[in-house]
């Protein structure tokens, strides 16, 4: 399960000239940290690109949440679906409603590839979470997210391999569907067993990738 959904930067690819009518087409909305920017069932049909900040896209059911990823800068998304959209930090959003995007984005397949990009990571994310909450225990679940996180975004250090999760520990529970209390075990439980190093608030040095990547066979994640 990872947190990014693209690995492109679609606030650059929009300051190239050729596309100058497109971004001129968007317009700013900012949201306060901790707000909910879309739900199910929103009004509005809006394709959003993340400026600044970042968002969390997000499942509930009764009294569970079920996260499908992190938005960051650059990211883009639609509020037209089944999920909650939540501000994690306090972010800007370039905003546009989908029918002008449409025509708008005729003939530029490049931003069309991404947004199908994003809707099919949103539906592997889907199955990951269900695959995870049947078959995995929370374990599994954080071992697979920070082993993800490292291969996809880690930065090389001459120790490991740093991971930047920025999250607070309540956050990275419900990345994996599981409490607080759970996930701030399972890390002392890592750290102890030398697996990874926690360096400040959501960093963490993952000094064998592999290693952290094998203890998941002998808790029975595969």
């Amino acid at each position: 399960m990872g947190m990014k959904f693209l690995e492109e930067n679609l606030l650059h690819y929009l300051r190239r000239p050729e596309f100058a009518e497109l971004r001129e087409a968007f317009h700013t909305r900012t949201y306060a940290k901790g707000s909910i920017i879309y739900s199910p069932g929103e009004k509005e049909n809006l394709v959003f690109i993340v400026s600044t900040g970042r968002v969390r896209v997000y499942l509930a059911y009764e009294d569970k949440e079920f996260n499908l990823g992190i938005l960051g800068h650059g990211d883009i998304y639609s509020s037209h679906t089944e999920t909650f959209v939540q501000a994690l930090d306090d972010v800007e959003l370039q905003v546009i409603d989908v029918k002008v995007f449409r025509r708008r984005m005729v003939g530029d397949p490049e931003v069309t590839k991404a947004m199908v990009r994003v809707l099919g990571n949103i539906l592997r994310a889907s199955f990951s979470i269900i695959d995870g909450l049947v078959f995995k225990d929370a374990n599994c679940r954080l071992i697979a997210l920070l082993v993800t996180e490292a291969r996809r975004h880690g930065i090389i250090a001459e120790d490991g391999v740093r991971v930047d999760l920025d999250l607070p520990v309540e956050q990275l529970a419900r990345l994996i569907g599981a409490t607080r209390q759970t996930v701030s075990t399972l890390l002392n439980d890592l750290v102890r067993a030398g697996l990874i190093c926690k360096l400040s608030r959501g960093q963490y040095l993952i000094p064998d990738v592999e290693a952290l990547d094998a203890s998941a066979e002998g808790a029975s994640c595969r």
